[in-house]
């Protein structure tokens, strides 16, 4: 089966960053299997290969690989090479039908909540994910929704503030509106393309100290990407729900 070799035109390894070299390899090639660059059961480059092609040591490279593998992406077949995960039924029914035009008929979760912070931060790790300049600003807000005034979800949103000028002037003086709608109504720019992923994991003490947790809690994490016209990350979401208070419904309508 042949190997593909990650693009040289996308990806750089600034080897002066405070990022480590193998998370930013790691990103990288994150950002590949989900654009479908590697598709599932695609057989990734070997670890000689990157070693070469980015002139970088061995050990960065198995290290980028073992992170992928415990995020369940990648795994090693014995005496074949590392191939890009099989996508499960449970994860390709979650995204197979709750598509990007579909769940923008449905009432946003963030039409519920309440910002409880709104504010420019730079954040090296959150600018790879935007492939944007280490030093990039974004603009980070968290909002929590209540049901009978107990915390139930807290969604962090991240913006780049370089693509959407005095966008927090813009939200917070258009508080009826979602995100989204604010982007597409107030800056022309429309939102094309979505990825939303699921994972499980203990709670951080941010979280629990806004969801009312406990430090031994499980939560879910709802991510989603949201690209514009031009290709570029436009937004990028993360919905945290304890796991002892959320019921995941998919509804399937035939057309």
């Amino acid at each position: 089966m042949k190997k593909k070799l990650l693009d040289q035109r996308y990806v750089y390894l600034n080897r002066n960053s405070a990022l480590p070299l193998y998370y930013q390899l790691k990103e990288h090639i994150k950002d590949a299997i989900f654009k479908g660059e590697y598709k599932p059961n695609d057989r990734l480059p070997t670890e000689e290969d990157l070693c070469k092609q980015f002139s970088i040591s061995r050990p960065v490279v198995r290290q980028a690989y073992d992170e992928l593998i415990k995020e369940r992406l990648i795994e090693r077949r014995k005496g074949s090479g590392t191939f890009v995960k099989k996508v499960t039924n449970k994860n390709s029914l979650f995204k197979e039908f709750i598509s990007f035009s579909f769940e923008r008929n449905i009432p946003d979760i963030e039409e519920n909540s309440k910002i409880v912070k709104i504010e420019k931060i730079v954040d090296a790790k959150m600018n790879l994910r935007f492939q944007l300049p280490e030093n990039s600003e974004l603009l980070h807000i968290i909002r929590v929704t209540h049901e009978l005034e107990y915390p139930i979800s807290m969604i962090e949103t991240y913006i780049p503030c370089q693509y959407f000028l005095n966008i927090e002037n813009y939200i917070l003086l258009s508080m009826n509106k979602t995100i989204i709608e604010v982007i597409e109504n107030m800056y022309g720019i429309q939102l094309v393309k979505a990825f939303r992923k699921l994972n499980s994991m203990p709670i951080s003490k941010e979280r629990a100290d806004f969801l009312h947790g406990e430090m031994d809690d499980l939560v879910f994490e709802i991510e989603t990407k949201y690209q514009d016209i031009f290709g570029r990350i436009a937004i990028l979401e993360y919905a945290t729900y304890l796991t002892s208070k959320m019921v995941l419904s998919i509804e399937i309508n035939r057309r």
